[in-house]
This record gives C-alpha cells, structure tokens and sequence, in this order.
C-alpha cells in the first residue's frame, strides 16, 4: 500500500475540523471523491511559523506521524508527498501526487471510474510547471491566488478580482484545443445533437485539473460572495453548475471543505474591477517566454548589439575538471553502461564520452559518505555509473517522468545497488541535504535550477547545460543570473537573444555555429559569476573530444571550504 504525507497545522481528530495547507486540502478532497483503500494518509504536523490555513473536515482514517518520524524520501521533501512502496520511490509536488494516487487506486481496480481524471493517454498535468503554463496554473498559481486571498481581513468597493480567477475565466472562453479534435467532434455528434463544448477545464471532459482548480474556485467565491459577481465570471460559474452535477463531486467537495465568510465588506454595494490579463487559453505558451521561431529576435543586428553588452570575455581551461581521473569502461558492468540503458547504437560511443567527463569530475570531488544527486536523471545514466563506483556514497535520481525512472529502476535491480534512492519530482520540491549536484543535458532553465539549488546547499556542482534558447524567466528565478551580468544595461530581450543563438552549434559547416559557441560561453560565464559571487571556485572546460555534443560546455563548481580538502 502506498502512503501519503500532508500537512496539517492543527492537531487532528477524526470527523472533526482540522486547519490544512490548500495543497493538503486538495489531496483530502480528491481521496474523499475517489474513495480509495490503496493510499494510507499520514497527516504531518507542520514545522513551519505561518499556520495559516483552510478548515477541513476529516473523515478518512489517518495516521499522525510526525516529521522526525517519516521516511527519510518524505523529510527530503515538501509535503504532499506519496511513497510508492512497491517502487522505493517518492513521488512529490501536488499534480504528480495527486496522478500517482489515481494510478495506486487503478493498481488494484484496473476499471475504476477515476482513470477519466488522468485524460488523453493518461498526461493530463504530466508536464512539469517549469516547462508548462497550464501545469504551473494548476500547481503553483491558483494555488496562491487562493492563499493570499485568505490573509485579506476585508474587502471595501470596489474590488479588484483576483488574476488568475480571471485568467481561467477567460480559458474557458476559448476553443477547444485537445488532439485529433475534428475527429472527437464527429464521434460526438453520432451520440449528441449538442456540440462538442469546452465545458471542463481541458475540454469536454472532466480531469485532474477540474478537481484541483474546484476547491481553489469555491473558496475564492466565497471570499468574493456578492450578488454582482455572476456578471463577470458567467463561464466559471456555468462550469461550477456543471461540476456540481458529476456525481461525487459535490459530496465529496461538502464532505471536506469549510468555506470562509466572505470579504467584502458590504456585499449589496459593491463594483468589481477586472485586472488586465491576456484574453487567451491558459494551454497557450507564456507571453512572458522568449519567442524563439520569431524572426525578430534572430536578427544578425540585434544581436551584434546585444554582444556588445556583455560585460566579460568568457574564458575555458584547457583541460576539463577531473581530466586527471583514471576512468575504465571495462570495469563499468552491462547494466551500468550506456548499452544497458537501452540507447540507439547511434548514441553509444557519444553518450559514453559525454558520461565519462562528468563521471570523472564527480569521481574527482566525491568523498566517502557523500550523498550525490543525479538532476534531471532520465534513465539514471550518470548516477548508475557513480553509485557503481562509489559504493559507500549515497546517490539519488531525481527525475520528474515516471517511465524514465522505472528503466532506471530496472537497471538498479539487476546491478543489485543498495546505494540508491530514486525520487519523482521536480528539483525544486527536493529539499533534502546533498554534497555534490550532477546534471547532463538538463534543459534550459532545468540547469540554472540544479545550480541555484547547490549553491543554496552549499554543495559541489557538476553540470553540463543544453537548450540554452529555452532559458526564460519563471516563478523560480530571473536572468541574467549574476549580478555583474545584471548590473549592466543588457536586457532580458537582449539575455534571451543571445541564448537562442546559442542553440545554432549544430552545423559545423555553417557560419553561424562559432557564433554560437561564443553565446554559448557568455551564457555559461553568467553561471559562472553567479557561483563565484556565492564564494565558489569555478571550473569552465568543453568536454573531452569536444564533438561529443554540440552542447559540450562543463561547468563544474565547488565551495572553497570543499576546494581545500580535494
């Protein structure tokens, strides 16, 4: 049986009330919807200061377990977490949560009703928040729209409505946007006279994202409760009538929530104001990323201007960091190469030299009883061959796709590796202690994520960066990354220009891939500084020979207090 860890900020006691995170409140009212006896609930209470919460009511059996108590998987991460007994993995971070506890409930009944939450090919919310906009609606927006709401003490006329609210408003006014539409249409329109509608929130069916976005809605309605509101939230509203008639729904949303009294403080006059917000799907890409395919941003000009801003000329060491490390592909076994990691033929003697650079620069800074995190792991490439050579270290891969993990899994089995912890999660709900980060390949923003996070651990890094053209600021963090990068004129427009440009490496015979190489080194230079400026030593190399990727820079960072003791 798989269990559950969440949040809670008072002492709980079943069939009564209990003060909960949002998240927590999210998983409780989907459990009480799904009604599953597969995922056993422990209920976490809260270290944190700001106990602010929603009142819910408990009516499933749980365990209270106390941090210190929990799992390790489960103390290395934020709440709420799942821990896949079957797998020995953790899974965290609400939208896989809350997938992996419908996949616990279809383990044991395959026909369960709550496989339709899952949607198309089972990837509704399978994308990371970094990566999408509708999962970091889902995830991290709404989310907090709906807790800030809670810290208001009272709302005087006229009131501004929340954003987001009106973001998803404006969402389900817009077409259908789900695969092989016209078909879906034509199969709708042998068993209906209506037309095929956007009446969920990812289309004509109901989802995860309904059941997460519900409990959000309710409560921000609640706050905003007055007799004019139905004039601007006509859409969200007809979605709330349609929620309430799919069966369970609304019991199970009774069952668990207490709403709050509203906020405004004189309901029967009061002028609601629209914020500006982009009239658009919330599918669509972020109008605050970097257009990549538009002419604009590849003009020769734009970017010889754009050169011209940058503070520093990037310089490389001749040889890479961990160069002297004797390595032996001999003593690698089958499962732990390339070739047991199921790659194209094609891929093998490269991905081989690509591994074989950060393996030795990893090699070169591990020390006994170090705990070493593969980010962004994949198939667990990297972190197989340094948990085969480093016995008495710890290595965890982490890696959002669960199918990835799952190879991984297989590949760790059949090595009989004890020295292995596998966790599915974005990087930034890992919150555990670590001593060297490692990432191949991670991409775009993925790098500068693994950095910031062993710079704020203050542990060793060894990273490989791709997809350069891909970097954008996020909830996460905003670039240029360093502040002598930052301190200079050079935009954000400008930043990003120079980063798509660092994605043209691919053709030798073409002009522009030296040019490429160039942004590519300023891009890492900015990485760089922002490590030094954190009082790190840091290492600029290419990766050895150098025509093993295009994306072939390494960058390898180190604490000074560490550096001493190599």
């Amino acid at each position: 049986m798989d269990s559950l860890f969440l949040e809670v900020y008072s002492d709980p006691v079943l069939g009564g009330k209990v003060t909960v995170p949002l998240q927590s409140l999210i998983c409780l009212f989907i459990l009480d919807y799904i009604q599953s006896a597969q995922v056993e609930v422990h209920l976490v209470p809260s270290s944190s200061q700001d106990n602010s919460g929603f009142q819910v009511r408990l009516r499933r059996p749980f365990k209270l377990t106390k941090l210190e108590d929990a799992p390790v998987c489960v103390r290395n991460c934020l709440l709420p977490v799942v821990e896949v007994s079957a797998a020995s993995t953790c899974v965290a971070g609400l939208c896989a949560v809350l997938r992996q506890v419908v996949k616990s409930t279809l383990k044991e009944h395959a026909d369960h009703p709550c496989r339709i939450l899952l949607g198309f090919r089972e990837g509704c919310l399978m994308a990371c928040a970094e990566a999408s906009t509708w999962t970091r609606f889902c995830e991290v927006d709404i989310i907090e729209t709906t807790q800030q709401m809670l810290q208001v003490n009272g709302m005087e006329s006229p009131v501004t409505l929340p954003k987001d609210l009106v973001r998803f408003e404006y969402h389900m006014s817009q077409p259908l946007r789900i695969h092989n539409v016209q078909k879906v249409r034509q199969e709708h329109a042998k068993v209906s006279d209506t037309d095929l509608d956007h009446c969920f929130a990812e289309g004509p069916m109901l989802t995860l994202a309904d059941m997460i976005i519900l409990p959000c809605v309710r409560l921000l309605l609640a706050s905003l409760h007055s007799v004019y509101l139905k004039e601007h939230l006509g859409l969200t509203r007809r979605w709330l009538d349609l929620m309430k008639q799919q069966q369970g729904v609304e019991d199970a949303l009774e069952h668990v929530l207490v709403l709050p009294q509203s906020k405004v403080l004189d309901e029967m006059f009061v002028q609601y104001l629209l914020p500006e917000v982009p009239n658009q799907s919330l599918y669509k890409s972020d109008p605050r990323k970097y257009k990549s395919k538009a002419r604009t941003f590849t003009r020769q000009d734009e970017l010889d201007e754009s050169l011209l801003k940058v503070p520093v000329i990037p310089e490389y060491e001749a040889s890479p960091f961990g160069c002297d490390v004797s390595f032996d592909w001999e003593a690698v076994p089958l499962e732990a190469n390339p070739q047991g990691g199921q790659l194209p033929e094609v891929r093998l003697e490269r991905k081989g030299q690509q591994l074989e650079n950060l393996a030795k620069a990893a090699l070169k800074l591990a020390r006994q009883g170090d705990v070493i995190v593969d980010f962004c792991s994949g198939a667990g490439h990297l972190g197989i061959i340094l948990a085969h050579f480093l016995p008495r270290c710890t290595v965890i891969l982490l890696e959002n796709k669960e199918e990835s993990l799952k190879r991984a899994r297989k590949r760790v089995d059949k090595l009989n590796l004890s020295n292995v912890s596998f966790y599915q999660c974005n990087l930034d709900y890992f919150q555990g202690p670590f001593d060297i980060g490692v990432s191949l390949h991670a991409c775009g923003v993925a790098t500068d994520l693994v950095i910031q996070r062993c710079i704020k651990q203050g542990a060793s890094f060894v990273s490989c960066p791709c997809c350069y053209g891909s970097v954008q600021d996020n909830h996460q963090l905003s670039y240029p990354r360093s502040s002598l990068f930052r301190s200079t004129n050079l935009s954000l427009r400008e930043y990003l220009v120079i980063g798509h440009s660092a994605d043209q490496t691919h053709d030798k015979f073409n002009h522009k891939t030296s040019q490429g190489k160039r942004c590519m080194a300023i891009i890492d230079t900015d990485r760089c500084t922002q490590a030094k400026e954190a009082g790190y030593l840091v290492h600029m190399s290419r990766l050895v020979p150098d025509t093993c990727t295009p994306k072939n820079n390494l960058l390898v960072g180190v604490p000074q207090d560490r550096h001493f003791l190599m």
